[in-house]
């Protein structure tokens, strides 16, 4: 940044606001400072005197940065000149702070609290303890933004006011609220504007310390400092830190893979995760991403969006959503906004689940996604004719849409015949974790219920022969046969409920052509049933030794099915 000799502020002068409609993105940068920065750095001279003389002990704790915008437009480079350049005003622990902003867009000059997500719950602790004292204030406001929902205003609610509509609003995050003066009033010019910046800062720096003070106070020291970080794509805790809060969740995958996902994540933003059904793949993703905001059990968590693949899906349009050429506005999913949120919110990791990714084929669908994941722009062409494009709910997006560099995606993938291989321009883009190790014992430490010895002895034989069988169950089947057991007491005995679960969960999966593996998982299978040791049998099963098998429906039903692999060379459950 330049700098310049200290001068008394005398105004904005068209000269120099005009600078941010200059041609060309060197040639306005160039202008802005030569003619704007002078005057803005003046005026920040005088409010750094001015407010050291009012708060001296809150102001040495905030600094004062210059920082520029960019809107980003339609175009091949998709760079743009900027079109906002503003002072930020903030303090440790940060998440808020105030921004004297020259609009280029607006052509307006605005002074305004700015509020990332992370510290919605202050301000709403605030305002619900203090709203007597910060009524007149909210009232006074004139500017108010917030992304995704329309603000309200006293005059159109009644007693409900703009910050009741972003407080009840789920999916608002960022805000930012203050006062705006267009370029045209007179006052704007004049010296003494440098009066009525201050009066409108030293209006705002108590609630900005209010909303500190509430951080020190709830947060621990040190988890609320927000800063920029330049390396890496997303600020995550610490490794051992995140293993520590997934497996506290009862989440039974070795911490290895904890920190490989944490790691992938890190490293790049995409991160696929294959394996057998019910392993805990889209549950890795939720425990992740709540484990990062230290979230429990049972609370939402706003920085995390579960999207179920379909398997109709062709391109971009399903996934983002698309834009109606009669009505003039974008119809965008619940993907599109929560990005719109993440951009909102730079500072915060956001995390998007892909579940089921492989249902439809993700090369379609992700196309444009995965295109801005190899450029330095991550923009997405959204399809609408403008450089911004309202949407349905009133929501302005630009366009092309900027991926936020804060967003991790994640991918949950089934092999089996209802979906699509992957290609390998997914793959190039991506890590893969693959979660297909099923650990017994660790789950069995994390289940807090009662289980049978018996029940548990032959539960991890059945999954020892279906492992060697290329067949293995996860851990969601464990858990409903262990719930089932638990339902079952005083009205089934263990064996009854658990022969019955095993016909239930287990042999349905059994399926396919003659094979030694599929015969001898068959046949240990049956051994297990009639309670004998595993090992080869013979498929004809005299009918009086299955009615004295300890699991005798799970016995009659795998009998079956290997008269009928007998016959047929091939045999499933329904045969």
């Amino acid at each position: 940044m330049p700098t310049h000799p200290t001068t008394r502020f005398i105004g904005f002068t068209p000269e120099a606001l005009s600078t941010l409609h200059v041609a060309g993105i060197s040639e306005r940068w160039v202008a802005i400072q030569q003619l704007l920065h002078p005057q803005l750095a003046a005026l920040s001279e005088e409010l750094d005197q001015a407010i050291h003389s009012h708060m001296p002990r809150i102001w040495s704790l905030y600094e004062r940065n210059y920082k520029d915008a960019r809107s980003i437009n339609r175009g091949p480079s998709g760079r743009a000149p900027i079109d906002e350049y503003h002072i930020a005003i903030d303090r440790p622990p940060r998440g808020s702070g105030i921004y004297l902003i020259v609009s280029g867009i607006d052509q307006r000059i605005i002074i305004a609290i700015q509020l990332w997500g992370r510290r919605k719950p202050e301000l709403r602790r605030i305002w619900e303890e203090g709203r007597a004292i910060w009524a007149s204030l909210i009232e006074r406001m004139d500017e108010v933004r917030f992304v995704g929902a329309t603000p309200q205003t006293t005059a159109s609610s009644g007693s409900s006011t703009w910050l009741d509509s972003y407080l009840a609003a789920r999916n608002a995050s960022y805000l930012l609220a203050g006062f705006s003066y267009r370029w045209d009033n007179p006052l704007v010019a004049q010296p003494a504007f440098a009066e009525q910046v201050i009066a409108d800062v030293l209006a705002l720096l108590p609630l900005n310390e209010a909303l500190m003070e509430q951080v020190e106070q709830h947060e621990p020291r040190g988890v609320g400092v927000l800063r920029e970080h330049s390396e890496g794509y997303l600020a995550l805790p610490e490794a051992e830190v995140i293993v520590s809060r997934v497996r506290s969740r009862g989440l039974a995958l070795p911490a290895d893979t904890i920190r490989a996902y944490h790691l992938a994540l890190q490293t790049r933003p995409f991160a696929i995760l294959p394996g057998i059904s019910g392993t805990g793949k889209t549950r890795l993703t939720r425990i992740y991403a709540d484990a990062v905001y230290n979230i429990p059990a049972g609370r939402e968590n706003e920085h995390y969006l579960l999207i179920a693949v379909q398997p109709d899906w062709h391109n971009a349009r399903d996934l983002l959503g698309y834009y109606n050429a009669i009505t003039g506005k974008f119809h965008a999913t619940p993907l599109l906004q929560f990005l719109a949120r993440a951009a909102a919110e730079p500072d915060a990791p956001y995390f998007v689940c892909l579940d089921e990714m492989n249902l439809a084929r993700p090369e379609y669908y992700l196309a444009p996604i995965l295109s801005a994941l190899e450029t330095d722009d991550r923009l997405i062409d959204l399809g609408a004719p403008g450089p911004e494009v309202e949407t349905a709910s009133g929501e302005r997006l630009q366009n092309p849409f900027r991926l936020p560099r804060n967003l991790a995606i994640t991918g949950t993938v089934n092999v089996d015949e209802s979906t699509h291989a992957l290609s390998d321009k997914l793959l190039d883009r991506a890590n893969v974790i693959e979660l297909t190790d099923v650990d017994l014992n660790a789950f069995r430490e994390t289940w807090t219920g009662a289980v049978d010895p018996l029940a548990w002895q032959i539960i991890s034989q059945t999954h020892a022969i279906l492992a060697r069988a290329g067949q293995p169950f996860g851990y969601r089947t464990l858990s409903e046969m262990l719930r089932y057991l638990e339902r079952a007491h005083g009205v089934l005995a263990p064996m009854r409920a658990l022969d019955q679960q095993l016909k239930q969960k287990v042999l349905p999966k059994l399926r396919g052509e003659e094979t030694p593996r599929l015969r001898r998982a068959l046949n240990d299978l049956l051994a297990l049933a009639l309670g004998h040791d595993p090992g080869p049998r013979a498929a004809a099963i005299p009918p009086e030794t299955i009615t004295n098998a300890i699991l005798p429906e799970s016995a009659e039903k795998l009998r079956r099915m290997l008269e009928r692999l007998d016959a047929d060379g091939f045999t499933d459950f329904y045969g």
